[in-house]
């Protein structure tokens, strides 16, 4: 593994949880919010390309792709902020994030799942969720 553009104690992690609270909310919502943008738009793509379309169809064409590109904007925004943080997005929907640190001189992963009040679990790297221990 290459070695991570930050690391992060424990303290210092529970300091930039708001920040990272509100970034993660941010792309769990739009993570949720973007099939449904894709669904609409292929819906309005369908109807756009059949003969006899509506200029009603077309602007809600262009609204749906307005919609989903907006939306990938910004969930690519805010998955960037997080990265130049050196905080990794492990899921976006659930909102799983690790925050690389040392632990007894070992490379560990911080967990903080959205919802959660601080960071409180642990895990080695490789092990993921599943292997969350309290700290």
């Amino acid at each position: 593994m290459a070695r991570p553009s930050r690391t992060y104690e424990v303290p210092e992690a529970n300091r930039v949880l708001p920040r990272v609270r509100r970034l993660v909310g941010q792309i769990a919502e739009l993570s949720v919010q973007l099939p449904e943008l894709q669904d609409e738009l292929r819906i309005a793509e369908y109807k756009t390309r059949r003969e006899g379309a509506t200029s009603e169809e077309a602007d809600r064409f262009e609204q749906a792709t307005a919609a989903q590109r907006a939306t990938e904007d910004d969930l690519a925004t805010a998955a960037r902020e997080l990265e130049e943080m050196g905080v990794v997005l492990k899921h976006p929907v659930e909102g799983l994030v690790d925050f690389y640190s040392y632990r007894n001189g070992e490379l560990v992963e911080l967990c903080w799942k959205l919802g959660e009040d601080r960071v409180s679990h642990w895990h080695r790297i490789g092990e993921g969720f599943p292997g969350r221990k309290p700290l």
